[in-house]
């Protein structure tokens, strides 16, 4: 393991450490919150101590921070090792220093929403604290699992720290509330956070399994995760059932059609090599991607072809790419038709994306 892979232990620690412990603690004290509150209603008398209550609080302060703190430990490592840092670029300064600064307000926030005293600063502080989250964890390089966004670790996480930040901001009206209603929210929103909280340690688990130490990324790219087979360990080739899978190629580009543009692939994510020629061909009323017979790209999981409206992408929304279809091969001369209604021209850069961990392998822009 080398630094970059023990950094990326520092988020499930803290999660088994720190939060679940918590998490457990703070369920027991309010169950015993709530049971005492029944027990004396109507000047009854309980055995549970009142002492109960205010812990309930402190320990749910300490929760607050704890998920907070774990979710920003969590998007500093991938902005850090995957993202605008990981190839630290001069031009990209701006951006980097106004990342920083998003983070630094985001812990400020945080502090000043535990010591605001009035209900207008405790919501200002909680909502600059909950778009600070929000705001870097679409920052490129976090894994965000946007193709099965509904079993995503990442949102789940981000919904609890919201509802954390939520429940901490609310917490004063409670004292305050004669009519109980910012009680049963509080409680409400909190019984939703249970729920999320172990959504959490589903996906957790099961994207710990998914992540590679550093040296098997490359070996792991040559697998197919749909069809749960990798390359022959031997021969270091294809297994039958992924060279089947990937060639299906169209017939050659016959005379007479017209070439509209071309550009060469560069790579983009470092180690995953891409290469070769791209262009935009009009085939009767067609028109398609063309890709060379020297194109070629590193083997991966959920490989696409996209066509992007930018040449290095830092997001996929449908709003800046078109689907072209599951890379057919990752050698050699390959078709594909752009939808009708799409102009290409709206869209000029050919990608080659891994949708299953959202890298960018290459790009080539058409000219």
């Amino acid at each position: 393991m080398n630094a970059k892979d023990i950094a990326g232990l520092i988020h499930p620690i803290l999660a088994v450490v720190v939060v679940f412990p918590i998490i457990g603690i703070v369920v027991n004290l309010a169950w015993q919150t709530r049971q005492r509150r029944l027990q004396t209603a109507d000047h009854g008398k309980s055995k549970i101590p009142p002492v109960v209550g205010p812990e309930h609080r402190k320990i749910g302060n300490w929760l607050t921070g704890s998920v907070v703190g774990i979710t920003l430990v969590a998007i500093a490592y991938s902005i850090y090792f995957k993202g605008i840092f990981k190839d630290f670029k001069s031009k990209n300064m701006t951006l980097a220093i106004l990342i920083i600064m998003i983070f630094i307000a985001t812990v400020t926030s945080l502090v000043f929403l535990y010591r605001a005293q009035t209900k207008l600063w405790r919501g200002v502080f909680a909502t600059l604290a909950a778009a600070g989250i929000i705001v870097l964890g679409f920052q490129e390089g976090v894994y965000r699992r946007d193709f099965e966004w509904a079993v995503s670790h990442f949102y789940y996480g981000l919904i609890a720290a919201v509802l954390m930040i939520i429940s901490l901001a609310i917490v004063p009206e409670i004292y305050k509330d004669r009519t109980h209603k910012w009680r049963k929210i509080h409680t409400a929103l909190n019984c939703f956070a249970i729920i999320v909280f172990l959504a959490q340690g589903m996906t957790g688990s099961r994207d710990l399994l998914e992540i590679s130490l550093s040296w098997q990324e490359k070996h792991l790219y040559k697998c197919d995760w749909q069809k749960q087979t990798c390359p022959d360990a031997k021969s270091q080739t294809l297994s039958p059932e992924i060279m089947v899978a990937s060639i299906s190629n169209y017939p050659t580009l016959a005379q007479g059609n017209t070439v509209l543009a071309s550009g060469e692939f560069v790579t983009i994510t470092p180690g995953e090599d891409t290469e070769g020629t791209a262009e935009i061909i009009q085939v009767g009323s067609k028109t398609q991607v063309r890709l060379a017979e020297n194109f070629s790209a590193i083997e991966g999981p959920a490989v696409r072809l996209l066509l992007h409206k930018e040449n290095r992408p830092g997001s996929y929304t449908a709003e800046n790419y078109v689907r072209l279809g599951d890379l057919k091969s990752f050698t050699g001369e390959q078709f594909y038709d752009i939808p009708e209604g799409i102009n290409w021209q709206d869209y000029p850069n050919v990608v080659v994306w891994c949708e299953k961990f959202d890298v960018t392998f290459g790009s080539a822009k058409m000219n």
